[in-house]
Formats: structure tokens, sequence, C-alpha cells
């Protein structure tokens, strides 16, 4: 049992509404803490947001907005407020987060698993297990955030190169697909992985929640998955109930 909710993007109101909605199932943020979305940025409130949730006991997830200011720095900062701004905060809370999480039969990660990463996948783990694939997610992450960017200048110091961190070139990258953190499934033209079980993400905008199916090309059943990232709203998607509710924002 699980609620989950995505791309908060430092809006304290949003991150009280959705720790107590049902506050006493589990909370799951699928990235995005920080970085304030289509409204006026103020550091002190973006700087409310993130102590909130890191003083919750929800499971937090890496979006590509929160990596941004680690040390490593895998890609440039999208902030109002430069890269060192919330940089002690997520570098001290680094063990509170993770790449990816399985629950109830769901595959939660920030952006999606698009069916390159799924290829990957395949060669290393039995796809079919979830918590087999959230795992192998979380501990090749900590393996490619340490591998140094190639092509960089030698004194901006930058890590995170490998399958998981791909930028797509609609995204603004040089990569055929997106990672885990970047996939958008409208830019790159390609359905989330089916072979990844039902999958809940963000990362990429739509009107509202969005419910869809992918389907295998070999003829298995067709998967569901759910985009939580509402440009209409704030949503949260309870797993118990397999219900969307729309966050009361006071």
């Amino acid at each position: 049992m699980a609620i989950i909710a995505t791309d908060i993007h430092g809006d304290p109101a949003v991150a009280k509404a959705f720790l107590s909605f049902r506050p006493t199932e589990l909370h799951i943020c699928l990235g995005d803490l920080v970085d304030s979305k289509g409204r006026p940025p103020s550091f002190e409130k973006e700087a409310e947001c993130l102590n909130l949730l890191l003083q919750s006991d929800s499971i937090l997830l890496w979006g590509n907005h929160d990596l941004a200011y680690l040390p490593e720095r895998p890609w440039k900062c999208y902030g109002d407020f430069g890269e060192i701004a919330f940089r002690k905060q997520f570098d001290e809370a680094r063990d509170q987060f993770l790449a990816a999480y399985s629950v109830d039969g769901w595959l939660c990660t920030h952006a999606g698993i698009s069916p390159k990463v799924e290829r990957i996948l395949t060669k290393e783990v039995a796809i079919s297990d979830q918590t087999a694939v959230a795992a192998w997610l979380n501990s090749e992450f900590k393996k490619e955030l340490r591998i140094k960017l190639p092509h960089n200048d030698p004194d901006e110091l930058r890590h995170g190169y490998g399958p998981l961190f791909k930028i797509h070139v609609c995204r603004g990258g040089t990569d055929e697909y997106g990672g885990i953190f970047w996939f958008d499934a409208f830019g790159e033209q390609a359905q989330p992985s089916p072979a990844a079980g039902r999958q809940i993400f963000g990362h990429t905008p739509v009107p509202y929640p969005e419910r869809g199916t992918s389907h295998d090309i070999l003829g298995g059943p067709a998967i569901s998955w759910i985009n939580l990232n509402a440009i209409e709203g704030h949503w949260v998607y309870d797993t118990q109930r397999d219900e969307l509710s729309e966050l009361l924002i006071l």
C-alpha cells in the first residue's frame, strides 16, 4: 500500500498536502523535489519543501532536477538559485534516496523504463521480478554516478555516465534514448517498456494524470503504466485502491 506523487518542484503547500493525504500509509515521491515550475521562484519556500520531504518517512526517488545539486552534477542545474543552492541537503541525505522502487506490483522511477533500457535490463536480471529490477537499477545507479563524463571541461567535476543517465535529443541531449531520469515517451515516440511490468513515473508533463498500456511486440499481454506529472493540479495515486486523487492545496 502506498500513496505516490511526483514532481513537487519546491512547493511546500503541495508537499504538506501530499504528506497529509492518508498519512498512515507509505508515501513515495518520484523525484524533482525542488526547482520551481510555473511560478515565481522562492529559495525559502523551496528549502522548506525539501526539508519537509527529507524529514518525513517517505520513500524518495532521484529526479533529474535533484541530481543536478549533487557534487557529481551529472548535468547542469536547471533551477534559479545555482548549483550549490541545495547541494549540502542532497549530499548529506543521499542515503535517503533511491533510483527505483517496487511496490504492489508497480515499478517506480522518475521518468520510466524505455525499451532501450529494458534491453539492457534483460541481460542483467530476471525482468519479471520487479524487486530484482529495482535492486539492479539502484546498484547500477551508484556505479554509473561515479563514472566521469567524457569530453568535459577538465576543470569541471561532473560525473554520471551510462545508460541510466542518457538524455535523448528531444530533451536537449545527444543520445538515442533517455535513461530513467530523462525518458520522454512522447518525444521519443516510444512506449514505456512492457517487459518491466506495471510502471509509474513522472518527469514528462501531461495535461492530467495519464493511464496507458504498452504492448509487447511478441504478443505478450498489455501492461499498464501511469504518468503522474500533471500540468493541471497535483495528483497522487493510491496503489491499494487503484485510485487517482487530486490534492487539495491550501
